[in-house]
């Protein structure tokens, strides 16, 4: 590690994107510890966010970052997002499979291993250094392009199985808000909830026996209602709005309907579209800060109490945080060494690595306050404020590592 040098502009570069998302984070906890924004209203927010504000963003951001002209990079950077969404994945059920979280938090648990912060917070870095050395004037702008390509699938990864998976950890809950029953007493009132026969809770029944009864009472899914399901699920409008976005920008004429690289020639008549383009840009403005507005009132109503267990943190934050960027940083060299990626596309192998090394992404908060019966979302929420303190090092760190290596 002799050659590693921590500048200031290296250390800044790290925290400076973290120093922005405190201010809106902290502008977010006054609105909930002052009672102008409670759970009930976060829920609300969380689904104006998906289905509203982030489908506006994604379709004008995929036009921008993807064009035919870098159909080559693009292809290479989805298949690094879909790499580091697996290895995620993985690590992220070794997690489940070692700490044993608790209910509420199983699946949220993977997802929240799985899903990295890979969009504002990479760009910030690519646009806080992507002009100085190592790398080259002009650079800042093809960095914001890999990062549009990389997202592609990963919005669609977060949209479609993160979305689902974490709604399973409360897909037993009835409608009506049961949040604080016990184990027992939920499964009590989805029977009734679900018309099944009367348990009688004077009755002593072990926890175990009655899940085991719950579970034999459910209808056994068919091919044609899971299928039903998952279309469902992947056509949210998210996901639709990434897929137009791909469609429209691969097809220069349609492109060129909404959107043109060369404003000094751009026109109402060539561009007769480009009022949706920039009416989505307007809203889809404000999907980052009314999401980490959102995540902050989370933290407003964080009780330590009710802290995910410190092993399931720390889990999660270890394969996040240090085994994540370790490997990407290892891998991304290797394929370099051996020519699969280019080594002299500096700016490309940055992202890369930059994009294995970020904590786990707010989204996870707003998705988890989306499912929850009362907008609560107290564990991933204890989850995202420990990583993004150690973050501040964990990432300074790293990118003294890679802006060393491509020196």
């Amino acid at each position: 590690m002799s050659g590693i040098h921590l500048t200031g502009s290296i250390i800044w570069s790290a925290c400076s994107p973290f120093l922005s998302i405190s201010i809106v984070l902290g502008i977010g906890i006054y609105l909930s510890k002052s009672g102008m924004v409670t759970a009930k209203d976060s829920k609300l927010l969380s689904t104006i966010l998906i289905n509203v504000l982030y489908p506006c963003l994604l379709f004008p951001n995929v036009i921008v970052g993807v064009k035919p002209s870098n159909i080559g990079s693009f292809g290479i950077m989805t298949v690094a997002s879909a790499a580091i969404v697996v290895l995620g994945l993985l690590l992220g059920t070794i997690v489940l499979k070692l700490t044993n979280p608790p209910p509420g938090f199983r699946y949220g648990s993977v997802m929240a291993t799985a899903m990295g912060n890979h969009g504002d917070m990479v760009l910030a870095v690519c646009i806080s250094v992507g002009n100085l050395p190592p790398f080259s004037a002009g650079d800042s702008a093809k960095g914001v392009a890999y990062v549009g390509a990389f997202i592609c699938f990963t919005n669609i990864f977060f949209f479609t199985i993160g979305y689902k998976y974490i709604g399973e950890d409360f897909k037993n809950l009835p409608k009506a808000d049961q949040s604080s029953l016990t184990v027992v007493e939920t499964v009590i009132a989805t029977r009734k909830e679900s018309h099944l026969e009367t348990i009688e809770t004077s009755q002593a029944v072990q926890p175990s026996n009655l899940l085991i009864i719950e579970e034999d009472a459910k209808p056994k899914p068919t091919i044609y209602s899971t299928a039903k399901e998952w279309a469902i699920i992947f056509f949210n409008p998210s996901t639709i709005a990434t897929i137009l976005g791909l469609i429209v920008t691969m097809v220069p004429v349609l492109r060129n309907l909404f959107y043109t690289d060369d404003s000094l020639t751009a026109t109402a008549t060539s561009q007769p579209l480009a009022f949706i383009f920039k009416s989505f840009q307007l809203v889809g403005g404000g999907a980052v800060p009314i999401g980490i507005l959102n995540v902050g009132t989370a933290l407003g109503r964080l009780q330590l109490k009710k802290f995910a267990p410190i092993r399931v943190i720390g889990a999660i934050g270890f394969c996040r945080l240090i085994l994540m960027p370790v490997l990407g940083i290892v891998l991304v060299q290797v394929l370099a060494t051996h020519g699969i990626i280019d080594a002299n596309d500096k700016m490309m192998r940055f992202v890369i690595m930059l994009e294995a090394a970020v904590p786990t992404a707010s989204t996870c908060v707003f998705l988890t306050q989306y499912w929850h019966p009362k907008g609560e979302s107290d564990m991933i929420a204890s989850v995202v404020v420990v990583q993004y303190g150690i973050a501040m090092v964990s990432m300074t760190f790293a990118l003294a590592v890679m802006l060393s290596l491509l020196s």
